[in-house]
């Protein structure tokens, strides 16, 4: 009888143990209010030089699963950064963050999950953000790696990009808009086999970068979207298919928070990015930190990449020498 009761009781564990493994999580595709969203627009400058290196050393000491991530994406980046076509502003941090997040990501890793739960939470306020967050440093360095990298949105938004969650179903809310509220892969496929236990996200992003080039082997195109792009939603047939459409525009709570800025009560639209400034390789004896008091250059020098057109009418063409000179001899004469 005892006996009975034994194996009774091991297979409902069993069977426990099974929903457990098979559970279909449902998360709501919403607009991640409590997602720490800084994009450091007004104070990249301070952050990069003052504040970011130091925390990142301070990080890295009181983290051991952080400190193994980043010497093995910083030995990566050695081995693959001259071989990389990169913005002049690119720095060695920016690579070895993004190298790392990336390979933590593609393997599902316990640091992938660490990062992504941390920052899905450390929105929540300021004083979250401040005390308990241990990824300042890496945050930011990814946050401005895909800044920098980001191309305009004709041509990321015309490549639809694919992304599947396993065991999660996604909802969505009433206002048919949301931001993933962490980093995402995304692929330029649809996987062989979706699923039932699979929510199929098909993206069209403007904000999303290409990132297979940091990859150390040849790899089909793939996309890594920010967690503050702003889409539209909708559903596709009645199954877990949703369509996210780029608004082409981020939003933020925050802004500078480290510095002392404060949530704010709405997600406040960010600035359009600028299109970058591409050299070849740079090594870490070429790499300048931007100097503060040209800010208001670099600025406009962006604005113009973005918005003059050429006498055939097409827009300036940054990544062409002839082109790049035209156009610095054009900002000389408005500044």
């Amino acid at each position: 009888m005892k006996t009975g009761h034994f194996e009774m009781v091991t297979m409902l564990l069993a069977a426990m143990s099974l929903m457990d493994i098979f559970q279909v999580k449902a998360e709501i595709l919403d607009m991640a209010d409590n997602a720490f969203d800084d994009e450091y627009l007004k104070c990249t400058n301070r952050m990069e030089i003052k504040y970011v290196p130091h925390l990142l050393k301070e990080e890295i000491a009181s983290h051991q699963l952080l400190e193994t991530v980043w010497e093995n994406a910083k030995a990566k980046w050695e081995a693959q950064k001259t071989q990389l076509f990169l913005p002049m502003n690119f720095k060695d941090n920016h690579g070895i963050a993004l190298m790392a997040y990336i390979s933590q990501a593609q393997e599902q890793t316990p640091f992938y999950h660490m990062f992504n739960e941390a920052v899905k939470m450390a929105g929540q306020s300021r004083e979250d953000y401040i005390y308990s967050f241990q990824f300042k440093a890496f945050h930011f360095y990814l946050t401005r790696a895909l800044q920098l990298l980001r191309r305009p949105c004709e041509d990321t938004y015309k490549n639809v990009v694919y992304s599947i969650s396993q065991g999660t179903s996604f909802l969505f809310g009433g206002l048919n808009q949301a931001r993933f509220g962490r980093f995402t892969l995304a692929y330029p496929a649809i996987p062989q086999a979706v699923s039932d236990p699979h929510s199929l996200l098909t993206i069209n992003t403007c904000f999303g970068v290409s990132i297979e080039n940091f990859l150390d082997k040849e790899s089909e195109r793939i996309v890594l979207v920010p967690l503050n792009e702003v889409f539209h939603v909708s559903q596709e047939g009645a199954g877990n298919s949703l369509i996210l459409q780029s608004t082409n525009k981020t939003c933020s709570h925050y802004e500078c928070a480290f510095l002392g800025g404060l949530k704010t009560e709405n997600c406040v639209e960010n600035m359009v990015y600028f299109q970058p400034v591409y050299v070849y390789s740079p090594d870490e004896k070429n790499q300048k930190l931007e100097d503060p008091g040209k800010t208001f250059s670099y600025t406009l020098e962006a604005y113009i990449c973005k918005t003059a057109p050429l006498r055939g009418g097409s827009r300036w063409d940054w990544h062409g020498k002839e082109k790049w000179q035209e156009g610095r001899a054009f900002l000389n004469l408005l500044v």
